[in-house]
């Protein structure tokens, strides 16, 4: 793992757990609706916000959307091993090749 800005804090596991435990609640929402959510949390004077997540920008190589040696942002970042040059999105794998910045603990 880095210890690049936004890093997961949490474990391997406890990331999948999470992950699987949303994607559970999703699917119980969308069998049997609304009614059946059960919740004490409320957000009063609420506003949608934006936030900063991790992404990836470089040129692509067979990204199934983007040519090959054109320029294109992932989704967020979920996981990353730069000792291994792997990320995860919410979409997909990367293998990393050479950033075009040197981070800390990067091989290059």
């Amino acid at each position: 793992m880095s210890d690049l800005p936004n890093a997961p804090s949490q474990s391997l596991r406890e990331m999948i757990a999470s992950y699987r435990k949303l994607a559970d609640d999703l699917e119980f929402y969308l069998d049997l609706g609304p009614t059946v959510i059960d919740t004490e949390t409320t957000v009063s004077e609420w506003a949608v916000a934006r936030r900063a997540v991790p992404a990836i920008i470089g040129k692509m190589k067979r990204h199934p959307t983007i040519q090959d040696g054109h320029v294109g942002i992932s989704t967020e970042i979920v996981f990353w091993n730069l000792e291994q040059r792997l990320a995860r999105s919410q979409n997909r794998w990367y293998r990393l090749g050479k950033a075009i910045v040197a981070l800390p603990g990067t091989p290059q």
